[in-house]
């Protein structure tokens, strides 16, 4: 007998959905497209509802009052600065100017000229795991070739990766759905302690300029605008959390997806040429991020959508997970088909905020 499951018992904390959210993702598209939960706010899960919201200016990304101000209360100075700073949580026009300049630096020629250093870390990487009968795929190569990928970017040491590591692990713990306070002390310290190494790469880098992103972020003009310490500082943050943790979850279960599917892994070594439509599938098939990163939309205005009213001051959270598992916007979406006709996924968001790093992502 199949048990239906009520959209409106969604709990984002249940073990069961974090193991298996595609049912309720199912549920809450079907009975409740526009739903509200107490503890998280409004959660959009069709796919083209999701696409337009990300696209929509009547939400900004900006956290409000009073949610600005408690989170003020208890976050540290460090954390609130990346609040306010890095692209996740800004608004044009602030957006638009440290955008502009972060693209002069962080150009598509940069990312491909780090093809031959992946190469060599995957070599490097594999050779050490000669000989073994098994190994764990997230410690030896799901981790750490994101996190060396961005140190080389960044031109800092790579023995520094481990530190960097539990930083970027620290803090995104914090925002999780819904917001997760008990990790809070473990953001601030880490936080703090990620933007004092920030500031100090800053201050060297701008007494000896060198050929990596942090030295093109200084340098970076237009118009006769620059970005500050503090602009600097929260990039080089969100591009190491969010280019390592992200890219990280696409390669492993990226990789448990195939074995999870031998005919279509089979597919893909038979004929490696369908390689980037492949990338795209998973993706697809299991985003590496379920929700919009940031800490939500929020509308600007009263704004109905299925009969819902979504009120200002109140969180807008977009499912990225269940969008791309959505059936009116893919064909037979919960199987994974390497082959399958290009559609545009949503893994990568849309709109002003799509991601900086897609590109990086699908080399690595």
């Amino acid at each position: 007998m199949t048990t239906t499951i009520e959209a409106t018992d969604w709990d984002p904390r249940d073990p069961s959905f974090r193991a298996d959210p595609y049912p309720w993702y199912r549920a809450l598209r079907e009975q409740a497209p526009v739903h509200r939960h107490p503890d998280v706010g409004y959660v959009i899960s069709r796919y083209a509802d999701v696409e337009a919201l990300l696209r929509d200016d009547r939400f900004s990304v900006s956290t409000p009052s009073p949610w600005r101000e408690l989170l003020a209360e208890h976050a540290a100075a460090a954390l609130r600065v990346l609040g306010e700073s890095t692209l996740l949580f800004i608004d044009p026009p602030a957006h638009t100017r440290v955008r502009a300049l972060v693209a002069k630096a962080f150009t598509p020629r940069r990312i491909a000229l780090l093809r031959p250093h992946i190469e060599q870390t995957i070599d490097t990487l594999l050779d050490r795991l000669e000989g073994h009968d098994e190994f764990d795929l997230l410690a030896e190569i799901a981790e750490p070739l994101p996190i060396l990928t961005i140190t080389h970017l960044l031109g800092v040491p790579d023995a520094d990766w481990s530190e960097l590591h539990r930083w970027t692990t620290a803090i995104t713990a914090f925002n999780d759905l819904p917001i997760d306070f008990d990790a809070l002390p473990g953001a601030n310290r880490a936080a703090t302690e990620f933007t004092a190494y920030c500031h100090t790469l800053i201050d060297h880098r701008r007494a000896r300029p060198g050929d990596d992103l942090v030295s093109a972020l200084i340098a970076a003009e237009d118009d006769g605008n620059r970005l500050d310490r503090d602009d600097v500082a929260a990039m080089v943050i969100l591009l190491l959390m969010a280019g390592h943790d992200t890219t990280k979850s696409l390669i492993s279960s990226g990789v448990r997806e195939l074995l999870r599917h031998p005919d279509e892994a089979a597919r893909l070594r038979r004929d490696p040429s369908i390689v980037p439509a492949a990338i795209e599938e998973l993706l697809r098939f299991e985003s590496p991020l379920h929700v919009a990163s940031g800490g939500g939309r929020w509308s600007n205005q009263p704004i109905t959508l299925h009969d819902v009213t979504i009120e200002p001051g109140v969180p807008v959270r977009l499912l990225l997970g269940a969008a791309n598992r959505d059936p009116d916007a893919f064909h037979d979406p919960d199987t994974l088909d390497l082959h399958r006709d290009p559609k545009p996924h949503l893994a990568f968001g849309k709109g002003i905020h799509f991601c900086l790093g897609a590109n990086l992502s699908r080399l690595e």
